[in-house]
């Protein structure tokens, strides 16, 4: 096993009070009470709305005291607009309280500082320019991949500019606590299921093999890829009947979401930045079919850390096996998981690309996502991007 460098000091951020497990939702009545909040604004989507999903958090509200209202206009790969509708929308709320996955959680955070700020919200956009800190901030996710209940950054997609998707990240955006509560995962679709834990999988690889990992954030990754390796199948497959598995991805999220907000990422969302705008392909999914195929272009640059990898995912080294071998077989591992989740090991499946297309995509990777190419642990130029799209093409 490799570990990051022991021999400098690292910081470490994080949400102010992280509650996990089963039952987890129950801290948003202490967390009210303490406070002395009256009123509370759910950011969340419309399907979780109207199947009560949320039910469970407003009635800890409710226990407390809480007057509670809610927006449901927070749709997948959300906009700009939708942070300022649910913004328009605090109004003289006490807290904002996000339910649902990645898209509500960092809606909630991103509309928690406008109406505490005001806008215009695009100024609010890239590294450190949200002005200070937001009102109380509470996050509750429904699914099991983003950790953005563990985060300080938000992804949108700006209207103004054709979809394209903006980033921002300030330590004013993480929550005041974060409730990761398995048993509301129950009524995850297992297409839902899948791409959520290959989220969750993609930030931990990531976050291992990165040029700014660190012991603390290879410790949180090491174990989050086993809890992958372990409980994404059954909790695809199984579902309600699994409790323990769903309890297991959410914690595997969890560290995950811990460890890449530490580390830093890689080429994975970079390329996946391009891909899911041209094929409206949500986040998840777009990072699984790429995973492996960055993983097998990274593979020479960190030997010992994908063999570490694929000891993680559960394979064994055979006898007079290579180190480089075994460590070409963390990406077998994986191409392996997509399948048996039912998830295509190929681009080709999203769409009928060409070279030309993938010059355009290295083009946006590299205006947009430039930061996660220069974390990688391999260097990347824009042919080597080329290139990584072209063998996703073929696939395993």
């Amino acid at each position: 096993m490799s570990m990051g460098s022991l021999t400098e000091s690292h910081s470490i951020r994080s949400p102010d009070h992280v509650e996990y497990g089963a039952g987890a939702v129950d801290a948003l009545e202490a967390f009210a009470t303490e406070r002395g909040l009256d009123s509370a604004l759910i950011v969340t989507d419309e399907f979780l709305a109207d199947s009560g999903v949320i039910d469970a958090p407003v009635a800890r509200l409710d226990a407390a005291g809480v007057d509670v209202a809610v927006y449901d206009g927070v749709a997948p790969e959300p906009k700009l607009s939708m942070v300022e509708a649910a913004a328009d929308r605090v109004a003289d709320r006490d807290v904002v309280v996000g339910v649902g996955g990645g898209s509500s959680m960092d809606t909630a955070k991103l509309a928690a500082a406008l109406a505490e700020h005001g806008g215009p919200v695009r100024d609010m956009l890239g590294m450190d320019n949200v002005p200070g800190g937001t009102g109380p901030l509470a996050l509750v996710p429904t699914t099991a991949g983003t950790g953005s209940e563990v985060t300080h950054i938000g992804v949108f997609a700006d209207e103004r500019e054709g979809g394209v998707k903006k980033v921002v990240f300030s330590p004013h955006l993480f929550a005041d606590l974060a409730a990761v509560d398995p048993d509301l995962t129950a009524t995850l679709p297992p297409g839902v299921a899948a791409a959520t834990g290959l989220d969750a999988l993609t930030h931990a690889v990531e976050s291992y093999v990165t040029l700014l990992r660190t012991p603390y954030t290879d410790t949180l990754a090491r174990r989050a890829v086993e809890l992958v390796a372990e409980n994404l199948r059954p909790a695809v497959t199984q579902g309600p009947e699994n409790d323990a598995a769903r309890a297991n991805m959410s914690l595997a999220a969890t560290l995950a979401g811990q460890a890449f907000v530490n580390s830093g990422l890689g080429a994975v969302h970079a390329l996946t930045y391009p891909l899911g705008m041209e094929a409206d392909l949500g986040h998840g999914l777009a990072n699984g079919v790429l995973l492996p195929h960055v993983m097998r272009y990274n593979v020479p640059a960190e030997v010992d850390r994908f063999a570490d990898v694929a000891e993680l995912l559960g394979e064994e080294r055979r006898p007079g096996e290579s180190d480089r071998a075994f460590a070409d077989r963390s990406v077998e591992a994986v191409f392996d998981l997509l399948e048996d989740v039912d998830v295509p090991t190929n681009v080709a499946a999203y769409g009928d690309f060409d070279r030309g297309t993938f010059a355009e995509f290295a083009d946006v990777a590299f205006e947009h996502s430039e930061h996660n190419i220069e974390r990688n642990p391999r260097h990347m130029d824009r042919e080597d991007v080329i290139g990584v799209f072209e063998a996703a093409v073929e696939g395993r």
